[in-house]
Formats: structure tokens, sequence, C-alpha cells
């Protein structure tokens, strides 16, 4: 008796096994996310990672994907370009091995930039959610498939440049910027509107090399000129550090200091009394209290509550707009009821309209969004008035203008 029961012990195990290794897995969306984990962009990505984790969790959350009349769960395939556009390729190149077409990314422009190269067979969708050259968005240049939450960095020099003329009506102004890509990007597209709309302003250009911890000469030499405005556009550890600097020399009391463009991850680090008084381009803030847009001012803060629960902080512009990129990959996904690049792409292009948590936007056939605001324009809170670390500024207005993107006939289509 003992070994019939045995017997079918056994035969009911197999059995079992048998049965469980026949049921299919549960069907999964696999998108690929590509950032810059390690290397320079490192301390970005990770805000960047929390985002897209954010958007796929609430859309998992929800029930998955709706598919084929089915929910189906969306799972990241996280890797790694380490900075470098040679792994970066690399990297793509083996998600698309392994039929991950969709692919949400970008840390630093020389990487989105270099993808963009990669893809323009229409291999892969790219959704590049940090900002390139200008050019990428070209016709004879973009990829079919390649797309953008953030967009171009001419794009910080023509807004900056334009709300600073009509703000501040100044008859001197000194553009203060980094000797790279990122600064050269914003200087093209701040003195193409200097020239075109406001050819009667002094602009004198300074540069800078990346990486120096002491601004000190520059900024001599800049109180020696006495502009009406000084417009800077430093990033990360040099902006830190010019800001600072600007503050112990006494340069606001002496000139309107205007920052084109900050994220929180970097602004944390700049002294209170140091960021007191400058007015800041920012793509995103934690807190519009104060905008005349409750839709906009209530998701904002829905989504700082959110991400303050999640991590324990609130969202960086850069993690928002990977975010952003998540969500829309997922939102085209859905609208084309495929993961194949172009029927995802054109799914979004017929229906570009869509309202994001930094108000109204909508898709340009140049795979660029426009946004209602372009850009929150802050200023620096000074200590006393900080509740936290996080709390670095009020937002005093908004950029509404045209200058975000350029005419599509000049982009070639």
């Amino acid at each position: 008796m003992e070994k019939v029961i045995k017997f079918f012990c056994i035969v009911g195990v197999v059995g079992l096994l048998f049965f469980l290794s026949s049921v299919p897995s549960l069907a999964q969306v696999k998108v690929g996310v590509l950032y810059s984990v390690t290397g320079g962009g490192a301390a970005v990505a990770k805000v960047q990672l929390d985002g897209v984790r954010l958007a796929i969790k609430e859309v998992n959350d929800r029930g998955g994907l709706m598919m084929g009349g089915k929910r189906i769960a969306v799972e990241p395939v996280i890797r790694d370009d380490e900075t470098k556009p040679d792994i970066g390729i690399r990297r793509l190149r083996e998600l698309i091995g392994a039929d991950i077409k969709l692919i949400v990314g970008g840390t630093f422009a020389h990487v989105s930039q270099a993808i963009n190269v990669q893809i323009r067979d229409g291999s892969a969708l790219f959704m590049a959610t940090n900002g390139v050259e200008e050019v990428t968005f070209r016709k004879d240049t973009k990829a079919p498939y390649y797309i953008s939450t953030l967009g171009a960095v001419d794009g910080i020099g023509r807004i900056s440049a334009d709300y600073v003329s009509k703000t501040f009506k100044p008859k001197h102004i000194v553009l203060f910027l980094p000797d790279y890509a990122y600064g050269h990007g914003a200087s093209k597209g701040a003195l193409s509107v200097f020239k075109a709309k406001y050819p009667h302003i002094k602009i004198t250009e300074m540069w800078s090399p990346v990486g120096i911890p002491d601004f000190t000469s520059y900024l001599i030499k800049i109180k020696e000129m006495k502009p009406d405005v000084l417009m800077m556009g430093h990033w990360g550890a040099d902006a830190i550090n010019v800001l600072k600097q600007t503050h112990e020399l006494g340069l606001k009391k002496d000139m309107k200091v205007y920052f084109n463009s900050m994220i929180t991850a970097f602004g944390v680090g700049i002294p209170p009394e140091a960021l007191e008084g400058v007015t800041v381009g920012m793509w995103w803030y934690h807190d519009l209290a104060g905008l005349k847009d409750p839709e906009t001012v209530s998701a904002v803060a829905k989504l700082t509550e959110t991400w303050r629960k999640a991590y324990g902080e609130p969202p960086d512009p850069f993690a928002v707009y990977a975010y952003l990129g998540m969500q829309e990959t997922l939102r085209g996904i859905e609208l084309a009821n495929s993961t194949e690049p172009v029927k995802v792409y054109n799914a979004m292009m017929n229906d570009p309209q869509f309202m994001s948590v930094k108000g109204p936007a909508a898709w340009r056939i140049d795979g660029r969004t426009s946004y209602k605001y372009a850009k929150f324009i802050v200023d620096g809170k000074p200590p006393k008035e900080r509740k936290d670390k996080w709390d670095i500024a009020r937002v005093v207005d908004v950029y509404t203008g045209e200058e975000l993107c350029l005419p599509l006939k000049e982009m070639g289509y």
C-alpha cells in the first residue's frame, strides 16, 4: 500500500510540473532604458531612472497596458551607456538584438546624438529625455523614429535671450558660458534672438573652461564692464562655484544676474545666500504655487507628493522629463496596439496632444514636444524663507513665447 501511495505521489508531482511548464508565462511589454548609470552622468541618471520606474509602476498598478483587449505588464530592461557614445551604441545594438526596439534614455547629448545616427535605418525608436543639439531634429539629420521630450539646448539660449530682453530691458548683456557643446548651443540660440529681435542691445561673450574651481578672474572682468545683466549658463559643480563666487564678489549689487537653466540636483548645492535674488530658468519645478493654472498646479503637487513618498525627495526636472518620456512611449504603444517603432511613432504623431505634468503639450513632426509653458522662471529664495533643502526658489513667471523650437520650415519640414 505504501508503494502505491508513493507511486501516485510521484505521478502527481510529475503531472503538476508538466502542467506548470505548459502554462504560458504572463505576457510582458519590454521597453529598453538606456542612461549613464556610471561615468560623468551617473548623478543625473539616478534621478532619470527614478522617473522611468515611477511611470512604469503607475501603468502596472492599473493592470498594465491595454493591448489586444488584454492588460499587459511593462518590464524595463535597463542598460548603462557609461557616459560613452561607443558603449551607448553597443548597448543599443544589444537591445535591438534582443528584439527590444523601443528605448527611453539619454543623459548626455553626445551619447544621444550618436544613437540618432545609429537608428537612421529605422531599426528602433529612441525617446531622448535630455537636451541635444538642434541640428539633430532637422529633417535631413533626424532618424525616422528619434523623438524627445526635452528637445534642443539652443532653445535654452533663445528663451533666455527673449525673456531677459523683454523683462529687464538692458542696454548691455554679458553672456558668460562654459566652453563646450552645451554652452555653444545656448550661445548660438541666444545670439540669433538678440540679432533678430534686439539688435540695439550690446552683447559681450565670455567663455570659461569646464571644470575650473575658480572663476574670480572672469567675474572681476565682468564687474569692471558694468553690464545691466549677467547671463550665465554653467552646469553641475561649475554652476555651484560660479554662483557662489558671483555672490562673494558682490556682482548682484551692481547688475541683474540671470541663470539660463538649472536643475534641482545641483541647485540644492548652491548656498542659499548665493542663489537669493538670482533669476533662473527651470524646465520644471516641484512647487508652482501662484501659477494661474489650477490644473497644472494640481498635477505638479500630486506628482511631487507621490515622488516624495517613493523616493524621499521631490522630483528633479531631468527626472520629470524621463518620467514624461516613458509615459508618452507607453501611451504610444497603447495607441498603436503594437511595439513596432513605426507604428508607435506614427500613433503619437497622429494623436499629438497630451496633458503633461508641466501643462498642455503636443508633439511636433520634427520629433520634439511643444509645451505651453516652455520654461518656468524662478527667483532664488533667501535662507529664512526656505522650508527644507529642496525649497530653493519661488515661481515668479512662465515663458510662453515662441522660442522653444525653431519654426518647422527652418527645420526642413
